[in-house]
């Protein structure tokens, strides 16, 4: 109980080391931006039984994972992090519309860096090492499931440092995008999120400096906060116009978020069609899948509105076919 606790305190998966050397994994990156709908879309592919992916279990207790499998003590050590989780209070939290449990489908990029969480040459080996791990103990040589919104505008040096990579882009509306993604920023300032501070350290260390997380707040809750989002969008939006097209057809597919909300099986059908996949598992769309809801008309979707109306999205948007 103690260890379930207090975190990692030992890292019994380095005798380990030698076993990962000849592990493959075929990568399929999930792209987009955040709040684009690239979680339930993860979420919902991962429940297909299709995929290998990445938990919160796996990064979580990150040191172990291979030592807990080869000893059979894996479900041992989820119940820990469920007693974990029920200690912080966040048993039955929900994260985007969705109970948090130690398989819940999580973002490597948690694993990369403190602030930076993007995969680069030099963090490269971590990432290669933690999709070894993953692939290790899942026992099976299913394609990796993997999804992290800051690499969307590093998808050209994946496939560069991992040839195999196939990737499946999502897009969102703009508007609907930043302004979410302003809202999602200001009520994790407003209020420490425990499941969060748990992956992202650096996100513990704002939350815990009064200084840092007045300073952040009163950035996102101002037009300059708008700003930001808003030009952020508008670089992973011409990042994507400029280079996917030096990508082969084979080596991706696109959807919007809005298809995939009305018609998610279909949607699904066409991406595992794709990869040469099929549902091995039954999926609960219309559980896991919600309707989108009218759009917001609020301070932070008039404000990203505003902002984003002054940036170039149009060839975006004509490829994704929105308005604009």
């Amino acid at each position: 109980m103690a260890g379930a606790l207090t975190g990692r305190v030992r890292q019994p998966d380095r005798v380990y080391a030698d076993r990962l050397e000849g592990v493959s994994f075929r990568p399929v990156f999930i792209m987009g931006s955040a709040r684009a709908g690239t979680t339930v879309l993860y979420q919902v592919l991962a429940q297909t039984g299709s995929f290998n992916y990445v938990s919160a279990y796996h990064l979580i207790r990150y040191d172990e994972i291979v030592d807990r499998h080869l000893r059979g003590t894996t479900s041992e050590a989820k119940r820990e992090l469920t007693l974990l989780f029920r200690h912080l209070g966040i048993e039955d939290a929900r994260f985007d519309g969705v109970p948090v449990h130690p398989d819940f489908p999580e973002e490597y990029g948690f694993h990369l860096g403190r602030v930076r969480f993007q995969l680069t040459r030099r963090s490269l080996p971590k990432f290669l090492e933690l999709c070894r791990k993953v692939q290790l103990v899942a026992g099976s040589d299913k394609p990796l499931l993997l999804k992290n919104p800051w690499d969307y505008r590093r998808f050209l040096f994946i496939k560069e440092a991992l040839p195999e990579s196939r990737f499946v882009f999502i897009h969102r509306e703009p508007v609907d995008v930043a302004s979410s993604l302003l809202r999602s920023m200001r009520t994790l300032l407003r209020q420490k999120n425990e499941y969060h501070a748990l992956l992202a350290r650096f996100y513990s260390g704002v939350m815990e400096s009064g200084f840092r997380r007045r300073l952040a707040s009163s950035v996102f809750g101002s037009g300059l906060g708008a700003k930001i989002v808003a030009r952020q969008f508008a670089a992973t939006a011409g990042y994507f116009v400029d280079n996917v097209g030096k990508l082969a057809p084979q080596d991706y597919v696109s959807v919007r978020y809005e298809d995939f909300c009305a018609r998610p099986r279909a949607v699904v059908s066409e991406i595992l069609g794709f990869l040469g996949l099929h549902e091995e598992s039954p999926v609960d769309y219309e559980r896991m899948v919600r309707k989108p809801r009218a759009a917001i008309r609020d301070d932070a979707s008039e404000s990203a509105r505003r902002e984003l109306r002054r940036l170039d999205l149009k060839p975006y948007a004509a490829r994704c076919g929105y308005d604009w």
